[in-house]
């Protein structure tokens, strides 16, 4: 793997999931452990983030590390993070509807 470390890239992408979850910079420093300014610097690639940093945000953020460093998320660990996002504010019958739809495709997925 020779994959360098662009870390404008990845604060592009740490930047988007925190808007994408409803954090502001402050919320999410406070849930890290890290002061927004920083927070800040990370999202402008104006900074390097430790491994303990990238941890931290990668666990508040409900994402693997490997997704904000190389854009890659895997994918079993980042299913129910992405469907609870999309069901969010949903009501029982919608989410009951949902989940009859994923068993009825998932079931059927071979011949898709």
């Amino acid at each position: 793997m020779n994959e360098s470390v662009n870390y404008v890239e990845i604060g592009t992408r740490i930047r988007r999931r925190r808007e994408h979850i409803g954090l502001t910079q402050e919320q999410l420093g406070e849930a890290c452990d890290l002061s927004s300014s920083f927070i800040g610097h990370i999202e402008r690639g104006s900074r390097k983030l430790s491994v303990e940093s990238l941890c931290r945000l990668a666990s508040v953020l409900d994402v693997s590390a490997d997704y904000l460093l190389f854009d890659r998320m895997l994918q079993e660990a980042s299913l129910p993070a992405e469907i609870s996002s999309l069901l969010k504010g949903s009501d029982q019958n919608k989410r009951q509807q949902f989940w009859r739809s994923v068993k009825a495709l998932a079931s059927h997925i071979d011949e898709l």
